[in-house]
């Protein structure tokens, strides 16, 4: 994303940025939002230092199972 872009200042001009289904989303994905906040906003704070609400089910995320039988992996 640009700097000049719509998309840029409409982000800039954000009071609160709200992620639903944090859940489904890598840690890559969640750095790239903290990196690109950082660079448009031109603060080293967290995200920006945008207020950031996430919401998700983490109910739905299955468990990390390192080692394990199926059998295992399904009782997990």
């Amino acid at each position: 994303m640009r700097s000049t872009s719509p998309e840029a200042d409409k982000l800039r001009q954000a009071v609160l940025i709200i992620i639903d289904e944090i859940t489904t989303l890598t840690k890559d994905g969640l750095r790239c939002i903290d990196s690109l906040l950082r660079d448009l906003m031109n603060k080293d704070k967290p995200f920006g230092g945008k207020v950031i609400i996430t919401e998700g089910d983490f109910r739905q995320t299955l468990p990390v199972v390192p080692r394990g039988t199926r059998a295992v992996v399904i009782e997990s």
